[in-house]
């Protein structure tokens, strides 16, 4: 039995990789994630047109919960249901936005689907991120000679006020929507600009803290202090 986590990339159907596609192409079931309120899946309405349209696609609800056991029922429940589907199919893939690694919903399945079945083979796919597309969006150039990269999640923020202190750093925050007030104090000293919805139709480029506070920040935002612009002085 094999699961594949596939990247879809962060929106934009046309940054999917020849090998997501093919992978999508030739599995005989797709799973996806979504909301307890619906069935809608952002990482499915980005791949669909490489879907064949006589594949099953099921949706798995993730909801968002602080409760642990409720986030470990939820998460036995959709791993059940998928190796229920491998047992019959053998093989399947779950969609995820962006790059599987990274903030993906698929990094807690896989480790649960391992421990009830270490024999089940997992391929991750990987996807082009929020972070390589909105550096390109934005004509940065996120790291070059001795400089580095971090990427942080902006609900930790410990680490951001540590990381922001680095020089030769560029920095990449996501999920700025969960901590806005105290993530813009924070990077305010900064040059800093963000994309709202990379790859996405509503995409939008911003390029100062100032502008920020302006802005409806949503769970699709993205930070980037540092590196150097192709097209200014810095």
């Amino acid at each position: 039995m094999k699961l594949y986590g596939v990247g879809v990339g962060p929106g934009d159907p046309e940054l999917l990789t020849v090998k997501a596609v093919k992978v999508i192409q030739n599995s005989p079931h797709i799973f996806v994630a979504s909301s307890s309120k619906n069935t809608y899946s952002l990482a499915y309405e980005v791949a669909k047109k490489y879907i064949p349209p006589t594949t099953p696609v099921e949706f798995l609800n993730f909801s968002m919960t602080k409760n642990l056991d409720k986030s470990e029922e939820l998460l036995k429940t959709n791993a059940l249901k998928v190796l229920k589907v491998l047992s019959k199919k053998h093989k399947a893939c779950f969609l995820t936005l962006g790059d599987p690694t990274m903030f993906s919903t698929f990094g807690c399945l896989a480790r649960f689907l391992k421990n009830l079945n270490p024999e089940l083979e997992i391929e991750i796919i990987p996807g082009i991120t929020a972070a390589q597309a909105a550096a390109g969006k934005l004509k940065i150039i996120l790291a070059k000679g001795n400089q580095g990269i971090a990427i942080v999640s902006g609900t930790a923020e410990h680490l951001l006020k540590k990381l922001l202190q680095i020089q030769d750093l560029s920095l990449v925050v996501y999920k700025v929507y969960k901590n806005r007030e105290n993530i813009l104090k924070l990077m305010e000293p900064f040059k800093v600009k963000g994309v709202i919805k990379c790859g996405f139709k509503e995409e939008k480029l911003i390029f100062s803290v100032e502008d920020l506070k302006k802005e409806p920040l949503n769970y699709f935002t993205l930070l980037i202090k540092g590196g150097t612009s192709i097209e200014e002085n810095s």
